[in-house]
């Protein structure tokens, strides 16, 4: 599926920028040698100790983060990163569901929102836990595009 990747060291995602492949495990990072989960994981291994139906629910979120645009779904050993120029947001494995990350240049106000980190004024990370597919909806997919369009392209 990397394949195609390996061969060359910088490949374009838009216009201008230029991101480099790690060899060995085929992440597209800012820069050479950038810190990462060099390995390769999937998805059923991370959710190995999730209960019933979460492993679905979570490809069914990994289907939104598929649909925002040209991204890379990493499972890493202790969560998943998506990728467009920067990553830019992510699952964090539970119990009884996940917790779908994603950072904004702004806060946002919502109760679904359980819990926030500020990295600063263009990272701020935001928390919505999911339990059941009527949770993957219109208002979190337009979160995650916002996350993709301005944080994850860095258009913003």
């Amino acid at each position: 599926m990397l394949a195609g990747l390996w061969d060359a060291s910088l490949v374009r995602v838009r216009p201008g920028a230029e991101i480099w492949i790690c060899p060995r495990c085929g992440a597209r990072l800012v820069s050479r040698n950038l810190s990462h989960s060099c390995g390769q994981f999937t998805l059923e291994d991370l959710l190995a100790g999730a209960g019933p139906g979460v492993l679905d629910l979570a490809r069914r979120y990994v289907t939104v983060l598929r649909s925002l645009g040209d991204v890379q779904v990493l499972p890493q050993k202790t969560r998943l990163t998506c990728v467009a120029r920067v990553r830019f947001c992510g699952l964090e494995p539970r119990k009884h569901g996940f917790l779908a990350t994603f950072a904004l240049h702004r806060w946002l106000d919502s109760p679904r929102i359980v819990k926030t980190i500020d990295y600063g004024p263009r990272w701020r990370m935001h928390y919505v836990r999911v339990r059941s597919a009527a949770e993957l909806d219109d208002e979190l997919a337009g979160w995650l595009q916002e996350s993709h369009d301005v944080v994850g392209l860095q258009s913003g």
